[in-house]
């Protein structure tokens, strides 16, 4: 892995994690150092993320996480609503067997992740179990079109997560009854369920730290340790 790559995934996963926080200005020395690269990585790591709505680049200001409005939030829901919708109608149509098993295993994982509360470990099978529909979909379309919106939905998902009550346990059961009413033909029923699982963020956009006043933020870029912030980010050999 490249160290570019290394420092665009440790950053994308800081961020989507909640380790960093929407509108939180971005070291580009303090992050090299706590990565233990040269400056020059970290900052092609910033164009990319840039790239995928992750981070703003101002000039003359500096960089920054990426801070969403309501109407970003309710246009990027709407985006993932429909292409997951269409995705699942033609994986479980043209993969069905194959499908339902990627889910099943998905949910197994969340269900152990529940019962330790490893809210990342859940997050990440919670994640593999929407990517198989575009996977299963065999689109490449379909699947390049969702890469632009899900590391920002995926950073929104987290923090509604931690923000809202028994929103994991609605959400787990959702992904039950959605790998069910598949596997059962019911595809209609369980795009209706998929449909209203991702447009809750909609309705619970009280509980986010939207488009917070960046003068608080640039305070902490002095202080900030991103030891810390990298410290559960680590990639695997």
């Amino acid at each position: 892995m490249s160290l570019t790559r290394e420092a665009f995934e440790r950053v994308r996963e800081a961020i989507v994690s909640g380790a960093l926080e929407f509108g939180e200005p971005l070291s580009e020395t303090q992050i090299a150092k706590a990565l233990g690269m040269s400056k020059a990585p970290v900052r092609a790591a910033f164009m990319e993320l840039r790239d995928k709505g992750l981070v703003n680049i101002v000039p003359q200001s500096g960089t920054y996480v990426f801070s969403p409005t309501e109407e970003d939030v309710r246009m990027l829901s709407s985006f993932r609503a429909l292409l997951e919708d269409e995705a699942v109608r033609v994986a479980n149509k043209r993969n069905g067997p194959r499908l339902w098993v990627r889910l099943e295993e998905a949910i197994v994982l969340m269900r152990r992740a529940v019962a330790i509360e490893d809210w990342d470990a859940y997050r990440k099978a919670d994640s593999a179990f929407h990517h198989a529909f575009l996977e299963e979909s065999e689109n490449r379309y379909l699947l390049s079109a969702y890469h632009i919106a899900a590391p920002a939905l995926e950073a929104l998902r987290v923090r509604l997560q931690s923000g809202l009550n028994n929103f994991r346990e609605r959400s787990f059961n959702e992904h039950i009854d959605i790998a069910r009413l598949l596997r059962a033909g019911e595809v209609d029923d369980a795009c209706a369920i998929l449909r209203t699982h991702i447009l809750i963020i909609n309705d619970s956009l009280h509980t986010f730290p939207l488009n917070p006043q960046k003068g608080s933020r640039r305070e902490k870029s002095t202080t900030r340790n991103y030891a810390n912030a990298f410290s559960s980010t680590a990639l695997a050999e």
